[in-house]
């Protein structure tokens, strides 16, 4: 079996984190390190984290001192970025993990078959949530090639080439379309459910889906295709707020001339590909 780390930023998670901890304690494959990183939290978060690390040896506790702002995407993968930072051990793939969920049994072990084939560069399960019938399903279904932002796994190979996460919005996107330009799959483990103990909201914030449309000016979109981008993600959300504040958050990065956050070629790239994603009916 290939070696594996994990790394787990963690705010305010006394209420789900036990739950979480204990189906990745008790998973057959363990880790050679899981990074439990507290992001500035005011709960027992961190209580909860020593009290596992006192019980595994693989289990490592940081503190992270991040701001109190919500700042969707760059607060989260920073947080993930200084739990890498602190990895001392080799790995042969890296997980990033949220709190909030509950893994099946054996999700390691197949994570790690996945990767036995070089082309995988990210692979994850995907995420179940109680409805209100009160069963568990898949209620956000995604693109069958995407992987949900909290259970990444990348390949060693793949996330070094990608040039680890970026801090944006938009980053669990980024990521696949990067992988994908240097030549890896994207692999979805459709029959391994895992249990995501918070609903994802389908509201986004008039400041979400502002940073939504900035991210993909920064992205190389370009402006027609940044917008076809907002539209389509209005068909999806049925929201007119994101609608008008994703495009503003698109014309306002060309106003202002936002730096961008991939290289000419790798935007070339995913113009193509977005393009193509919008068209698909």
């Amino acid at each position: 079996m290939k070696t594996f780390s994990i790394v787990v930023p963690a705010h305010n998670e006394e209420k789900l984190l036990p739950s979480f901890l204990k189906s990745v304690c008790s998973q057959n494959l363990l880790p050679e390190e899981m990074i439990l990183i507290d992001d500035n939290s005011n709960d027992s978060t961190k209580k909860i984290m020593i009290d596992y690390q006192s019980k595994n040896d693989f289990i490592k506790v940081f503190s992270h001192k991040s701001s109190n702002e919500h700042m969707p995407g760059s607060k989260v993968v920073n947080a993930f970025l200084f739990g890498y930072s602190k990895l001392t051990k080799p790995y042969d793939f890296i997980l990033k993990l949220d709190a909030d969920l509950v893994l099946p049994a054996l999700y390691f072990q197949l994570i790690s078959k996945t990767f036995s084939n070089p082309r995988i560069g990210i692979a994850g399960g995907i995420l179940i949530e109680l409805s209100k019938k009160g069963i568990w399903e898949s209620v956000h279904p995604m693109k069958k090639n995407h992987v949900r932002g909290g259970l990444k796994a990348y390949s060693l190979k793949c996330y070094r080439k990608i040039g680890g996460l970026i801090p944006e919005m938009g980053w669990d996107t980024i990521d696949e379309i990067l992988a994908m330009y240097y030549g890896f799959e994207v692999k979805v483990l459709n029959n391994v459910k895992v249990k995501h103990l918070r609903p994802i909201g389908n509201v986004y914030s008039r400041n979400s889906s502002f940073l939504q449309g900035q991210a993909f000016y920064k992205m190389r979109y370009g402006i027609i295709i940044g917008i076809l981008a907002c539209l389509k993600g209005f068909l999806i959300k049925k929201s007119f707020s994101f609608l008008f504040w994703s495009i503003l958050g698109v014309m306002n990065g060309y106003l202002k001339n936002e730096p961008y956050i991939v290289t000419k070629s790798q935007g070339e790239f995913i113009r193509r590909f977005r393009l193509k994603s919008i068209l698909r009916v």
